[in-house]
């Protein structure tokens, strides 16, 4: 992989690992000639920011001003938090049920330390605002996982277009949720 090539988009998972739709956004953006980077973190117990930090890190080098973020759930948050840490600038970035509060879930201990782990402060969301051209916020009405409420301010906390899509559910694999073609329209608008 080139990585001066200006036509890097990085998908970037979240708490439970790889989605099914990445299988399917990645093969649609390697029709439109972009390189598709996924990269593969830890999965539950191993949402560790500074592990993640250190698997990213790999990846850094593909990264420009030209490039193209999508994110899913926490995955969000780890965004926001290693473009600050870095200085790191892209072309346009699409967030999927991204919220920015801290939420908790009866006897899900594992996921409630991995969001306060990942839990960003007002300074690296303010920061985050100018660190993307464009920002997209995708969520659903029927998000299992996030609150409603905290899907709803997430662009808001970002400066992001907010798009509500219903009935997708959290778009992870429990969603059942295979393509999601909003974000190949925005990509093809804005990339």
């Amino acid at each position: 992989m080139n990585k001066t090539n200006n036509k890097n988009v990085f998908l970037i998972h979240g708490y439970n690992g790889i989605p099914k739709i990445y299988e399917w956004l990645e093969n649609e953006l390697k029709k439109l000639g972009y390189n598709v980077i996924v990269p593969e973190f830890e999965p539950r117990e191993g949402v560790i920011y500074e592990q993640w930090k250190k698997t990213f890190n790999n990846y850094k080098k593909y990264m420009s001003e030209e490039s193209i973020i999508v994110a899913h759930s926490i995955g969000n948050e780890f965004i926001i938090k290693y473009f600050n840490q870095n200085n790191l600038k892209a072309k346009l970035y699409i967030s999927l049920a991204g919220f920015s509060k801290y939420f908790e879930w009866e006897n899900k201990e594992d996921l409630n330390r991995a969001c306060k782990e990942f839990l960003v402060s007002k300074d690296e969301l303010e920061n985050f605002k100018d660190r993307c051209n464009k920002k997209y916020s995708i969520y659903s009405n029927d998000d299992h996982i996030v609150p409603f409420d905290l899907l709803q301010d997430y662009p808001k906390d970002i400066n992001a277009i907010p798009i509500l899509i219903e009935n997708i559910g959290h778009m992870g694999k429990k969603s059942g949720l295979e393509e999601i073609p909003k974000v190949i329209e925005i990509i093809k608008e804005n990339g």
